[in-house]
């Protein structure tokens, strides 16, 4: 009977101390900031959304400080933002008590605390970092100084150090991310480094997630990202739509590539790049239009006049179209496009043969296809 009374005294403590360690869970955020050196201000919490980003709090500074107030219903990945200072502070808002510490001229040495998600996110950062270092100390401390011929004779050890730190960096990225799969901060960090991962390695990668690190809005937002990715993928028909050509008519994908392997170009009037690259592709439509090859440009430009303006200069005499809603194009959304210039190759079927073919990619693709 002695023992029987001592387990359910023991059973009664576990309980009571169990009760007294379980952290209540707050229903709402407060995030105190302090910015050394600045004194009045003010501050924004700036959040994605489908059209761009949007103010998700805002706050004054008084005597260098600030707080905010509210409530998430999941956990949301913002910027803090100011005139005061330079850039954006990442911050993984969850319900709860959030710190920030900075200086006015540092903010990328900000400090964020309170938040889990927070930690592991600042943690991959910085370990990112380390690994860059090791191509980038070479090369703007030393390579960067060269001259013309040492460049010629230093440039293979750079490109050997620029690979490995590469590996390492998806290694790491890749074992980072499914050791910490509950994580919001994971989803986030597979949307930033895609370009590092490659597509495939993102893909497995987004399948480990579990559904609590889905749930939070950089988790839907690379959820919406890798269906794109999946319906753009190469094996795959092309996603149609209509936009008006530089007369105002509208033309649909694929009526104007129907029967011929068309490279459908994403570039720009302001974008150097895609205006450094478009002589090449200039030449290989010369060559192989007569023999089936085509060109549809989808222009990601603002202002009409100088879309028509880059297209009589840059000499470009295929179809093009264009909303003229610079990144919030239509069909830039559809194919996923974050960056230009971009480009995939369609079958005269219709299907994704290629993607991003650039430079001397795009003559050899084409003599494989129509030589």
């Amino acid at each position: 009977m002695k023992n029987l009374k001592f387990l359910w005294i023991s059973l009664l403590a576990l309980i009571i101390m169990s009760s007294c360690n379980m952290e209540t869970k707050s229903d709402s955020y407060t995030i105190s900031g302090e910015i050394i050196g600045a004194t009045t201000g003010e501050v924004q919490l700036k959040t994605r959304s489908e059209n761009g980003y949007i103010n998700l709090d805002s706050a004054s500074l008084i005597d260098g400080k600030f707080t905010m107030q509210g409530k998430v219903e999941q956990t949301k990945f913002a910027y803090l933002t100011s005139k005061i200072f330079k850039g954006g502070i990442p911050i993984f808002v969850e319900n709860g008590k959030i710190s920030i510490v900075m200086h006015i001229d540092s903010a990328a040495k900000a400090v964020v605390s309170g938040s889990q998600a927070q930690d592991i996110y600042t943690t991959a950062k910085e370990e990112m970092a380390a690994i860059d270092e090791l191509w980038q100390d070479y090369y703007y401390n030393t390579f960067k100084y060269l001259n013309d011929e040492e460049k010629a004779k230093s440039e293979s050890y750079l490109n050997s150090i620029y690979d490995s730190a590469t590996v390492l960096k998806k290694t790491y990225i890749t074992n980072y991310l499914t050791s910490n799969d509950n994580s919001a901060a994971s989803a986030q960090l597979l949307l930033d480094n895609e370009d590092a991962l490659g597509s495939e390695a993102m893909l497995k990668i987004f399948e480990t997630l579990s559904p609590l690190a889905l749930a939070s809005s950089s988790g839907e937002f690379l959820s919406s990202r890798v269906a794109i990715m999946k319906t753009t993928a190469i094996g795959q028909s092309l996603v149609d739509f209509t936009m008006n050509d530089t007369k105002g008519n509208p033309i649909s994908l694929s009526e104007a590539t129907k029967g011929k392997y068309v490279l459908v170009d994403f570039w720009a009037a302001w974008c150097s790049p895609c205006r450094r690259e478009n002589p090449n592709v200039v030449a290989n439509y010369q060559k192989y239009h007569d023999k089936g090859f085509d060109v549809f440009g989808v222009s990601f430009d603002e202002n009409k006049d100088n879309w028509l303006k880059a297209i009589e200069d840059d000499g470009l005499t295929w179809m093009q179209v264009s909303d003229l809603k610079g990144w919030q194009n239509a069909a830039g959304k559809l194919y996923g496009i974050r960056s230009i210039p971009q480009n995939l190759l369609l079958s005269p079927e219709g299907i994704i043969l290629a993607k991003n073919l650039r430079g001397e990619a795009l003559g050899e693709k084409l003599s494989e296809l129509l030589d």
